[in-house]
């Protein structure tokens, strides 16, 4: 790749080309760049240190090519960098410190790489201005930083795919990025994107476009089970996902103030308790996937509220009772699906309908959160149950038939007279060796 050495160029633009071999250092030379656009090539090696010479940069996307090594400390020195695209690489390590000199950053993009240790506390304590965060699909490991929780403007977190541990904290009632409508966004807080570049382009409030250069800022996510790029439709991103980790605990209400998110996904941990009866607050819902969990209890009925909603995922858990039915939620696709792995479930919507005896769907709603309580409680009592069965069988075994509880002791004794000779015979040989 050959670039024309002259300091005045203000922007490189050459995504999805063929380019391979090193990031080339030459680049370093046009210190009056805005944007650095190598995306969607086969660039490999590491990223090279003068890149932090780039002082005046805007915008970096070196996203989708096979570049390895650490993320360099001189990229935090870009204290004008507001849109940092490093996903789908082979990056490693920990994220340096010097990045949280990025302070004007608004796009966070790291997902998809070999990164490793906890979440940075000073993401959210330095890089105030981010809408969009991605980590997902690395080796991030530990608790969720409660720090995050200061980054006011945060409209996508996409924590995903990582080792995370811990609870979901309850200050992420404090997104103020996923509370306020789309409509209100444009005007909320820093902008998305509110400051122009004089002379080179013409950007939105809402997304970085130059027409002048032709690139266009886009992230790709997975939303409603399937991959999306959001291009010029990017202020619509508000989408909360920590799916695939280890997180444990109960599913905070406090997040059902969340109520721009359109996007929910709390799928593949470790999260029981219920549904918090308040979820159909969240109006603005598209995709909800709370599959592969422990959660116990009732469907809320509220569900049926959420208008927008056009993918729905609760399998694969504990869930218990009727399944709501509204006009949304009979068009969501086949239920058998939707609900699957939850065997006691019931209803209109399933293949098998509630027996006579169960509650009706009026008074089901009426104290679903009562009954949803005592789902749970019926679910570990099973557990509960079960064990003080098989242990009282076996008790009563041994009382009952000589056979077995002659056998029995007779095993106890030989398993004691084993231990004890071997526990005197070492005893014996450390005694010798010793004196």
């Amino acid at each position: 790749m050959i670039v024309q050495s002259n300091p005045g160029v203000p922007y490189v633009i050459l995504g999805k080309n063929r380019f391979t071999g090193n990031v080339p250092t030459h680049l370093c030379e046009l210190r009056s760049m805005n944007i650095l656009d190598l995306s969607n090539n086969n660039f490999s090696g590491v990223l090279p240190n003068c890149l932090g010479s780039l002082i005046h940069l805007r915008v970096m996307n070196l996203k989708n090519n096979t570049i390895t090594g650490d993320i360099p400390n001189s990229l935090g020195s870009l204290s004008y960098l507001r849109s940092l695209h490093l996903s789908n690489n082979k990056l490693e390590g920990n994220l340096p410190v010097a990045l949280q000199n990025l302070t004007s950053l608004v796009i966070f993009d790291l997902g998809n790489n070999l990164l490793t240790g906890k979440i940075p506390y000073w993401i959210g304590k330095n890089l105030l201005k981010l809408k969009i965060l991605n980590l997902q699909s690395n080796k991030f490991m530990g608790k969720i930083p409660p720090e995050l929780c200061e980054i006011n403007a945060l409209q996508h977190l996409n924590l995903a795919n990582n080792n995370i541990t811990g609870t979901i904290p309850h200050c992420f009632c404090n997104l103020a990025g996923m509370i306020m409508t789309s409509d209100n966004c444009v005007n909320y807080g820093t902008g998305m994107f509110n400051s122009s570049y004089s002379g080179t382009s013409s950007v939105s409030t809402d997304y970085i476009y130059y027409n002048r250069s032709g690139y266009e800022e886009y992230i790709v996510t997975y939303i409603k089970g399937i991959q999306l790029e959001y291009t010029k439709s990017i202020r619509f991103l508000i989408s909360l996902d920590l799916s695939s980790n280890k997180i444990i605990g109960e599913i905070p209400d406090v997040l059902m103030k969340l109520v721009a998110l359109k996007n929910l996904n709390l799928s593949r941990n470790l999260l029981s308790g219920q549904i918090p009866t308040t979820i159909g607050n969240l109006r603005q819902m598209e995709s909800l996937d709370l599959s592969a969990n422990k959660l116990c209890g009732q469907v809320p009925s509220s569900l049926a509220s959420l208008n927008f909603l056009s993918y729905l995922n609760l399998s694969f858990n504990n869930l218990s009772g009727r399944v709501p039915i509204g006009n949304q939620l009979q068009t969501l696709g086949d239920p058998s699906t939707i609900y699957e792995g939850n065997i006691e479930l019931c209803g209109p919507l399933l293949s098998w309908s509630c027996k006579e005896n169960n509650l009706s769907y009026a008074h089901a709603n009426k104290d679903e959160g009562k009954y949803g309580s005592q789902g749970c409680l019926w679910f570990y009592a099973g557990i509960v149950s079960g064990f003080v069965t098989g242990f009282m069988g076996l008790v009563g075994s041994l009382l009952f038939i000589r056979i077995w509880r002659v056998t029995y002791f007779e095993m106890i004794e030989n398993v004691y007279t084993f231990l004890t000779i071997s526990i005197i015979q070492t005893f014996a040989l450390l005694k010798r060796k010793i004196f």
